[in-house]
C-alpha cells in the first residue's frame, strides 16, 4: 500500500516486531500453511489474489486480462 493511501485511511504498519522476528514469522507462516488442507489453501490464495486485482488501477487490470486471457472485451 502507498505510504499516501496509508495516511489517506490510517493506516499504520504495526511496530510489535523487532528485526529478528522476521524468522518467527517465517516459522509460523510455514507452519500455519503446513496445518491447513489444500482446499483451505487454494481458498486463502484466492482471497488474496481478488484483492490484489479490486485494487489494481483499471488501466493495470486491463493489461494484466489481455495479457493473462488473450483478448479484451469492451464495456
Amino acid at each position: 500500500m502507498s505510504k499516501i493511501k496509508e495516511q489517506l485511511i490510517g493506516y499504520e504498519q504495526s511496530d510489535w516486531y523487532g528485526e529478528d522476528d522476521h524468522v518467527k514469522v517465517k516459522e509460523l507462516g510455514d507452519y500455519i500453511l503446513y496445518k491447513m488442507g489444500i482446499l483451505e489453501v487454494e481458498d486463502t490464495a484466492l482471497q488474496h489474489i481478488k484483492y490484489d486485482l479490486y485494487n489494481m488501477t483499471k488501466e493495470d487490470f486491463d493489461k494484466m486480462h489481455r495479457e493473462a486471457i488473450g483478448r479484451y472485451d469492451s464495456e
